[in-house]
């Protein structure tokens, strides 16, 4: 790998924010239009994602676990800061992919490449993206911000991350596995409903239960969750199957805590907090066991 040469042929290209000063400097001027946030994710091979998924798919999920956090949090996605080590004898070509599946979805979002670092390594393929946003209320909504009684809605299907993967694993060409190499997100509209209507909020990426008993625990609340009510990817009536997808991680939607949930347009009401600490499910009326995880946990 050519550092320098790989960064001027396929970095300098995405690069036009005035503040990034065409990558000749160590540092970038950010962009600081009302309330600033940033947010970080990095992704692993054979964690995040498989060793034969398409690296310009890889490019693409990169930039959109980063916008959902962004977007749960009622902002836009402003800046970017891109961060790569890249494994010894793995092609140009394929640097190339990635790149032009970075670019695409930076030109989809409207984010401006402002900078970064490539590395070779002996490890696995890791990449990092930083990302700023601009907040379209006065504060970014945080997790902490509900209260027992709210409604817990979410604006999507949750499960095509876990049915992706499956079809993924097993080399299988499928509407299923694009969506995982690909996943669907959240829309700017979305966030400016966040911003207006939630209390608390944050993106499912871990699985529904896991990160609902985040939301709930940041608000020094309990939950409970009607799975009868969640908007599942391949809808059953057999609790194994619906506990299955909805501690599978990948799906990217938006769970918020809110007022009333009449006045959410796009989201789906799933459940409350709570006085009672803890998470709490249930099927047609009838209390359901805590399945043994709860979603995906990253090994330290």
């Amino acid at each position: 790998m050519q550092e320098t040469t790989w960064i001027e042929r396929y970095i300098v290209p995405l690069v036009d924010a005035p503040g990034a000063d065409g990558l000749r400097d160590d540092v970038a001027i950010i962009s600081t239009p009302g309330v600033m946030i940033a947010t970080t994710d990095t992704l692993v091979e054979g964690v995040h994602f498989l060793g034969s998924d398409p690296l310009d798919t890889v490019g693409q999920k990169l930039v959109r676990v980063n916008v959902s956090d962004i977007y749960a949090k009622g902002a836009k996605p402003i800046e970017a800061l891109l961060s790569i080590a890249w494994p010894h004898g793995r092609l140009e070509t394929e640097f190339a992919a990635f790149m032009q599946g970075m670019q695409r979805d930076l030109e989809a979002f409207n984010i401006a490449l402002i900078g970064g670092d490539l590395v070779g390594t002996d490890g696995p393929l890791t990449l990092s993206l930083t990302l700023t946003g601009a907040c379209f209320g006065e504060q970014p909504v945080r997790r902490s911000g509900g209260r027992a009684g709210q409604s817990v809605l979410i604006n999507g299907e949750i499960g095509w991350g876990g049915l992706g993967l499956a079809a993924a694993v097993t080399e299988t060409d499928s509407d299923d596995t694009r969506r995982y190499r690909v996943p669907h997100i959240s829309t700017e509209s979305d966030a400016k409903v966040v911003a207006d209507r939630a209390a608390s909020s944050m993106d499912v990426s871990d699985g529904l239960l896991m990160d609902a008993a985040r939301l709930a625990e940041a608000a020094n609340c309990g939950i409970e969750l009607d799975l009868s009510q969640v908007p599942l990817a391949q809808p059953s009536e057999n609790i194994e199957k619906i506990l299955d997808q909805c501690v599978a991680g990948d799906d990217y939607c938006i769970l918020i805590a809110a007022d009333d949930p009449h006045l959410v347009p796009g989201f789906t009401e799933i459940g409350r907090l709570t006085e009672t600490r803890g998470l709490r499910l249930f099927q047609q009326g009838e209390a359901v066991n805590l399945p043994s995880t709860l979603g995906f946990e990253h090994k330290a």
